[in-house]
C-alpha cells in the first residue's frame, strides 16, 4: 500500500486504495493550509492522530501537496475505502507519519539540518 518514490524530483509516498494511487506530500504551501485550518503546527497536529479531524487534515494536506483540486471531502472518502479495505485507522496513522518523514518533518535529515 505504501512506498516512497523519487519520480517527480521530489520525494513522496504513495497510498493505493478504492483502486487509485495517492501521492503523498506535506509541501510548504499544504502544510500553512493545514496550520491555518486546525490552529496548530503540524508538529502539534501529529501529537492529536488520535482524533479524527487531525487524521483527515492530515491525510489532506499531504494529498493537497502534489493534487491541489483534491478537496477535504475526497479525503474521506479515501479514509472510508481505506478502513473498508482493511486497513485501520492506526495502519493509516503510520502511512502519514511516514509520508510526513519523506516530506522532511521528521527522521534523520531533519534531525540534522535542526542541529546545523
Amino acid at each position: 500500500m505504501f512506498r516512497s518514490e523519487t519520480k517527480t524530483g521530489l520525494p513522496y509516498a504513495e497510498l493505493n486504495t478504492g483502486g487509485k494511487i495517492y501521492l503523498l506530500r506535506l509541501t510548504a504551501l499544504s502544510a500553512v493550509r493545514l496550520e491555518e485550518r486546525l490552529g496548530m503546527s503540524v508538529y502539534e497536529a501529529v501529537g492529536k492522530t488520535d482524533e479524527m479531524k487531525v487524521v483527515s487534515e492530515l491525510l489532506y494536506a499531504l494529498i493537497e501537496g502534489l493534487k491541489p483540486e483534491f478537496t477535504l471531502r475526497d479525503t474521506y472518502t479515501v479514509i472510508d475505502e481505506y478502513i473498508s479495505e482493511g486497513g485501520t485507522l492506526r495502519s493509516l496513522v503510520c502511512v502519514i507519519a511516514e509520508a510526513l518523514k519523506i516530506s522532511g518533518f521528521f527522521g534523520q535529515d531533519s534531525d540534522a539540518q535542526e542541529n546545523s
